[in-house]
């Protein structure tokens, strides 16, 4: 539904009221931080669009700071860093988000379905030489 999300605005908000409704775990937090950011995308006024931002950064860093080894969450933070404008300066952990991203996919405890996601969208970016060399060992 997250990833729906990215593109449906109603998915979106569909997404922040199941979220609600659940126990506020990190994961769960850090879901709701992530969607939040999410939200920032689909609304057009200008200080909305910061307070979704900003607020969504401030659960999903939270969330990560509980489950600091939940590959998932900060799978999520690394994405939305990837992807967030350069103005808004969330770009603080992406390298240590990277490294760990890419150390968890050696690990056999990761969920394939998300394996699989991971290794599709950090084929898409910017990787050192090691870091692609690293990636197409795990796809196999």
């Amino acid at each position: 539904m997250y990833a729906r999300a990215v593109e449906s605005k109603q998915t979106a908000q569909n997404l922040l009221s199941i979220l609600e409704k659940q126990e506020q775990s990190a994961f769960v937090l850090g879901y709701k931080g992530a969607t939040k950011m999410v939200m920032a995308k689909h609304v057009f006024n200008p200080f909305t669009k910061l307070s979704y931002f900003n607020a969504g950064k401030k659960m999903l860093n939270t969330a990560i700071s509980k489950d600091n080894g939940n590959v998932e969450l900060v799978f999520l933070r690394y994405a939305t860093q990837m992807s967030a404008p350069s103005i808004l300066g969330y770009n603080r952990h992406i390298e240590a988000d990277k490294k760990l991203i890419l150390r968890s996919l050696t690990n056999d405890e990761i969920d394939e379905q998300l394996a699989k996601t991971i290794v599709s969208f950090m084929k898409q970016q910017k990787l050192t030489p090691e870091e692609k060399q690293q990636l197409t060992t795990i796809a196999k």
